[in-house]
């Protein structure tokens, strides 16, 4: 019992530190709502409350915000409780993971516990994008892979092929991966189902079933054909300049400037940090020594081999900011697994050739102790400084805004601002200011907008009409003012 109930613990509490740092001041940091959050947000709820789609977005976390502001109301919290409780899964998958990998408690403790602190999962497990719902399917999809062969659960397998088409509707970046990895489980444990070919067949049925919606959709929505040419790497076709670009964004996601240092250079997608801390780089080449020559672990060692070349491919294969955290967020996983099997591989080691057992459980704490290191260092940059210099990134000052004008609504007509967005101003109402009867003129050059009974929103302070008044100014966190609201009173 005592073997069963120590791990437990230190499992509940790898799990209670990574809920922390994924739900502390949340609502507040990053400092706004970023469009791309609303919008996935807005797609569901139209969908489900007036089955009508105002934008294509994939379904999973739009309908999961959908569901959590239900509870927690239309604000950040609501939109973006689900990343936490999607990167809680992936952490108590990751260790699920570890154990079926390495068949070694103590590596998916580690492999867990790495996973709750590093910035690169931290960050995006805080962020109401689609790419938050990503990690835990794919990482339940290869769980119930690996498990359903170790254990001989046909059952599980078969599942296993339904959650990797349901990953497809996830994040778009998952047609490469949830597809590769598949692929490569089904390469590796082919003399599996070359002799067993009815689960083989009921999971290749099951999965392109649940996949037909998504592939249509791809094939067909002109959004996803005009995205795919803006941003891809080889949208021009495959060529030497083409490749070179492919090779130098692919191999950028291994340097250090990326994984220690510096991070993804767009602060919406960190906090100007390396994704994970240079204390565990011996770790992880520990642990790629031992998961080669640990016996009987063959398969588990090649597939970890294709992950950790795999993961850049979601940054390389797009050209556009690149190193790219978030379309090369599969490598977090791989990187801990690798990481918490070296610090096992390591203590084990170390006891054995002193020939006490204690000296391994010393040697854990030291490494615990050693890789929460850095973390205050990084808690002080990403609660601290990263809200306000990472404002402009997020385009901070929408909410505040809204709030004054929501203020103004019903003693005005209508409501003329400057274009807030590259796509629509019409959802930033719909949010914000869901039952105002303001008319919305999204030019403040129309002469509608110099007629009494006006709200006009201004990025200078300049009056735009000579009979308008200031009734407002909205603020940044640094104190520049971001907009200037005039009225032209009846």
């Amino acid at each position: 019992m005592k073997n069963r109930i120590v791990p437990f613990a230190c499992l509940v509490l790898i799990l209670l530190l990574a809920g922390i740092l994924r739900a502390w001041n949340i609502t507040d940091n990053p400092p706004e709502l970023y469009p791309d959050e609303i919008f996935t947000y807005l797609s569901a709820k139209n969908i489900v409350e007036n089955g009508r789609l105002v934008q294509y977005r994939l379904p999973a976390y739009g309908f999961a915000s959908y569901v959590s502001s239900s509870f927690f109301g239309e604000n950040p919290l609501g939109i973006r409780a689900p990343a936490v409780f999607f990167g809680l899964v992936s952490i108590l998958l990751v260790y699920l993971l570890a154990m079926e990998l390495f068949g070694d408690r103590a590596a998916a403790l580690f492999a867990a516990f790495f996973m709750a602190v590093i910035p690169w999962h931290i960050h995006f497990s805080r962020v109401g994008w689609e790419s938050a719902s990503f990690l835990p399917y794919l990482l339940l999809s290869v769980y119930l892979f690996i498990y359903g062969i170790n254990r001989e659960r046909k059952w599980a397998i078969i599942v296993s092929f339904g959650v990797f088409a349901l990953t497809l509707y996830t994040y778009l970046p998952a047609l490469v991966y949830s597809t590769l990895f598949l692929a490569c489980l089904l390469v590796i444990y082919r003399r599996y189902f070359l002799r067993e070919r009815r689960v083989l067949a009921a999971g290749l049925t099951v999965f392109l079933v649940l996949s037909a919606p998504y592939l249509l959709a791809i094939f067909t929505v002109a959004m996803f054909a005009h995205k795919a040419s803006i941003l891809l790497t080889f949208a021009g076709g495959i060529n030497q300049e083409t490749l070179s670009v492919f090779g130098s964004n692919y191999i950028t996601h291994f340097g250090p400037d990326f994984l220690f240092t510096d991070g993804d250079p767009n602060l919406r997608h960190g906090a100007g940090t390396g994704v994970i801390y240079w204390v565990m780089l011996p770790f992880l080449a520990a642990g790629a020594v031992y998961a080669s020559i640990t016996a009987g672990r063959r398969n588990a060692f090649y597939f970890i081999l294709f992950w950790l070349a795999a993961f850049p491919l979601g940054g390389a294969l797009t050209d556009d900011g690149v190193p790219h955290a978030m379309r090369s967020m599969a490598g977090a996983p791989v990187i801990c697994l690798l990481s918490g099997r070296g610090v096992s591989g390591l203590a084990r080691t170390a006891a054995a050739r002193a020939g006490r057992a204690y000296v391994s459980y010393i040697l854990y704490a030291a490494a615990a102790i050693v890789s929460l290191a850095p973390l205050p260092g990084f808690a002080k940059r990403y609660y601290g400084e990263y809200p306000v210099i990472s404002a402009p990134d997020w385009e901070y000052g929408r909410k505040k805004l809204f709030s004054g004008i929501s203020k103004l609504d019903g003693n005005y007509k209508r409501l003329c601002t400057q274009k807030l967005h590259y796509f629509s101003n019409y959802y930033f109402i719909e949010f914000y200011l869901p039952d105002t009867k303001l008319e919305l003129i999204n030019d403040i050059d129309n002469p509608r907008c110099a007629l009494e009974g006006t709200i006009v929103v201004q990025k200078y302070g300049v009056k735009k009409y000579w009979d308008s008044r200031l009734v407002g100014k909205v603020s940044g966190p640094d104190g520049s003012t971001l907009y200037y609201v005039f009225t032209i009173e009846e």
